[in-house]
């Protein structure tokens, strides 16, 4: 065996486990929770008798989609204005020390920010467990990715298309309102998308701010509590031992996987488009 094929066995040998294995869990996952799936479990909102025993998700699914689009929303503007002042006005400087922060917070467990908005939010300024309390947590979860993202959007317009709206004498908010929203909201709206699919992957931030495990279908106000497929999922879990229980869970894995796979193929498909226009642009 030559160097080449001895390269090419390793490399292999090394990816499968990373595509066998999660292939693996979704194939479980969609085996015991698709058999469960049905009209009534998804479009239905109506309590069972018993800890866990619902005829449908359909509350939970709603909860779940408030939260993540509240958040998206609360997010989107600062993520939009730092990075705006990342581009126009910070020095080379203060581009690496905002960069090196925003990849820090990138880091943080997201139940540090729950323990956060448990002491801030819900005791300190008295919001309760709330969709306000969620989603502003939720939203501080996803921001650095958002402004990173953006961030990345607006480098990869062309320099001379700023160049020649500043030599026309476009001040700096027609400059991003004219050219770069025009040219990079593509790329920002994927990064919206793919926020919204990371809060409705967390689990930990809302379980102390947001919500309740039943009795919600939806909130009367923003400070209401909600109810969601993760923590459902979580709650459900702790039965273990009881079979129609855990069927549920199954079942509402399978709707949570779905809803965030919705979200995150949109953000791939924008992705590509907005590349293929990228490169038809340059050619």
């Amino acid at each position: 065996m030559n160097r080449s094929l001895l390269s090419k066995f390793i490399i292999i040998v090394l990816a499968l486990p990373a595509l066998l294995l999660p292939g693996a869990c979704l194939a479980y996952i969609l085996f015991k929770g698709l058999p469960v799936l049905s009209g009534s479990f998804i479009f239905s909102a109506t309590e069972g008798l018993g800890f866990g025993v619902s005829s449908g998700v359909l509350a939970q699914l709603l909860g779940s989609l408030l939260l993540a689009l509240a958040a998206s929303l609360l997010a989107t503007p600062f993520a939009l204005g730092t990075a705006f002042y990342y581009c126009l006005y910070a020095s080379k400087r203060q581009q690496t020390l905002l960069a090196g922060l925003l990849n820090m917070l990138q880091s943080i467990p997201p139940i540090v920010f729950g323990l956060f908005g448990l002491i801030v939010f819900v005791h300190l300024l008295q919001w309760g467990v709330s969709l306000l309390s969620g989603a502003v947590i939720l939203a501080m979860v996803i921001l650095p990715m958002l402004v990173l993202n953006s961030i990345a959007s607006l480098e990869r317009i062309p320099a001379q298309y700023t160049e020649a709206a500043q030599s026309l004498g476009l001040h700096d908010g027609a400059i991003i309102s004219r050219v770069w929203l025009a040219q990079a909201w593509p790329g920002i709206l994927t990064g919206q998308l793919l926020g919204i699919a990371r809060a409705l992957s967390e689990t930990a931030p809302i379980l102390f701010t947001a919500t309740v495990f039943s009795g919600v279908v939806w909130p009367a106000s923003i400070f209401s509590p909600v109810t969601t497929l993760q923590t459902h999922i979580f709650y459900l879990a702790q039965e273990g031992s009881r079979q129609e229980v855990i069927q549920v869970a199954w079942g509402s894995a399978v709707v949570l996987l779905g809803l965030v796979a919705v979200f995150a193929l949109l953000a791939r498909y924008l992705a590509s488009r907005y590349e293929n226009s990228q490169r038809l642009g340059v050619e």
